[in-house]
């Protein structure tokens, strides 16, 4: 297949887009409302917010916003950069921001960030570059949580960027150009402040299948892949003089959650048996050829709040067949290969994870849990869990810039279906102790104390279980020379084909 792909014939390009493939399409567009990841991901090049994240060293910088000022623990001040302009030309001031925060404030917008938000008692702008957000209470994460992209005023009670409406104002480095099922074009925003992106015209294109995505890319018809060729692949593009192929240590987890309600997996010792029957660094060398870390936990190496001393539940056959036998799932007759208990394993459709889903089961085997895997279509699969018809499912958790994400994920009140409440703690689980120790780590803006905090919630985690980080992926991105200069980003998104 290499000699083949590799002396395929250009295919001819009828316009100057730059092309990147995506193994999935976008769901939502609207920055309020997004929840899938390639949507988000496109949402920050179409709209800028007060503050970003440097995808390189994950460190909150500046975006619309020149400075922020933390006056007191209740007080922010966030001086806007000036001139700013949305897209069509208007002016970007602070009836826009306000607008923007009041909107995801607003029950009527439906928005999943609004518990985010809920402790800014009142917004005010002294003057049109001046924003002051006054907390009720103090929360750490206020910065971090600037990072939300802002919408014209006039848009803030609308949904934008939907597939068959009006192009969206956009205030980031790109507007909207085109919307169809499976391709999304973007140009260059004229008013954008930071002048000229390096790419004037961008084109996202779905490609759903594994080896068409890798052919298209060899054919010249892609120019960028973003953790979008699976591992096994990736060696066609490093021997190939036309691409080129960078990597960076990634801060998403991909890890095995369980269902804490289904009998099957209730007892914390049945989910710490198969923690130590899986042999992560097999998998990572056989399946990523080595381009994955073992995790430790969900906060990955080099964040300041990464806590080395968590177990590292190294596979160990004879301690997970002993806790097994210790949660009554006891081996018939002690020789094996009798299966103590059935567990389905429900995993995307995607051809790539599908593989790894399986390698999984294969080594649960070796114990004694015969597994079922189950792929689905990514909705599909979603909806299952929210809705708990699940007993084991591989996800991926993309990215913890703020250990307090955590809350989302784990946190008692954000099991989906709550009422009132948003978030995705599919698991089920629920600690008071954990719940606690997330309330205090909010509330204190200290890094050494909260550094103390989240490593006792991380203990926790990996007591409990809820979930069993696996390994923390590279993001490895292919791009030929039109993608020049390019670099892997450690937050595995976009934002660097606008700037270096």
């Amino acid at each position: 297949m290499a000699n083949a792909c590799g002396g395929s014939r250009a295919v001819e390009r009828h316009d100057d887009a730059l092309v990147i493939v995506l193994p999935t399409d976008v769901l939502q567009l609207d920055p309020r409302r997004v929840t899938d990841a390639y949507g988000l991901k496109l949402s920050r090049l179409l709209f800028g917010s007060l503050v970003t994240i440097d995808p390189h060293t994950l460190q909150v910088v500046p975006d619309l916003a020149e400075r922020v000022e933390v006056v007191s623990p209740l007080l922010y001040r966030v001086t806007l950069r000036d001139g700013l302009r949305f897209s069509d030309g208007s002016a970007l001031d602070a009836a826009d921001v306000i607008s923007t925060y009041r909107s995801v404030l607003d029950p009527g917008t439906a928005s999943p960030f609004t518990r985010n938000y809920s402790r800014i008692a009142h917004m005010t702008a002294p003057n049109s570059r001046t924003v002051e957000f006054h907390l009720r209470e103090p929360h750490a994460t206020f910065l971090t949580d600037l990072e939300l992209p802002i919408v014209r005023a006039e848009d803030a009670r609308a949904v934008i960027a939907l597939k068959n409406g009006p192009r969206p104002v956009s205030s980031g480095p790109y507007t909207l150009e085109r919307r169809t099922v499976g391709n999304i074009s973007l140009v260059a925003n004229p008013h954008w402040y930071g002048g000229a992106p390096l790419h004037a015209h961008l084109r996202f294109v779905v490609v759903r299948d594994d080896n068409t995505r890798a052919l298209r890319l060899l054919a010249g018809a892609g120019d960028v892949a973003l953790n979008a060729v699976p591992p096994l692949l990736v060696p066609l593009f490093e021997h190939n003089a036309r691409f080129h192929v960078t990597s960076a240590v990634g801060v998403g987890t991909t890890y095995l959650g369980f269902n804490v309600e289904s009998s099957k997996v209730r007892d914390p010792l049945v989910r710490q048996a198969i923690a130590y029957a899986i042999d992560r660094n097999a998998i990572i060398e056989a399946k990523f050829h080595g381009r994955a870390q073992s995790a430790r936990g969900f906060v990955p190496p080099g964040h300041w709040a990464y806590e080395e001393a968590l177990p590292s539940y190294t596979r160990n056959l004879a301690r997970a067949r002993a806790l097994l036998d210790s949660a009554g799932l006891r081996d018939p007759d002690g020789e094996g290969p009798l299966m103590r208990v059935q567990l389905v394993l429900r995993t995307s459709s995607d051809r790539f994870r599908q593989s790894i889903a399986r390698a999984i089961a294969a080594q649960l085997a070796e114990v004694g849990i015969d597994v079922d895997v189950r792929p689905s279509e990514l909705a599909t699969l979603i909806a299952d869990l929210n809705a708990g018809r699940f007993e084991m499912s591989t996800l991926q958790i993309p990215e913890v810039f703020e250990p307090h994400a955590l809350s989302w994920f784990f946190a008692s009140d954000r099991i989906p279906g709550s009422a009132g409440h948003e978030g995705a703690n599919r698991w089920r689980y629920r600690n008071p102790s954990f719940d606690d120790l997330l309330e205090r780590g909010r509330a204190t803006t200290d890094i050494p104390a909260r550094r103390a905090i989240y490593s006792a919630a991380q203990q926790i985690l990996a007591r409990d279980l809820p979930a069993l980080p696996l390994w923390h992926e590279d993001v490895v991105a292919i791009t030929n020379a039109r993608a020049a200069p390019f670099s892997a980003p450690r937050d595995g998104r976009f934002g660097t084909l606008a700037r270096r």
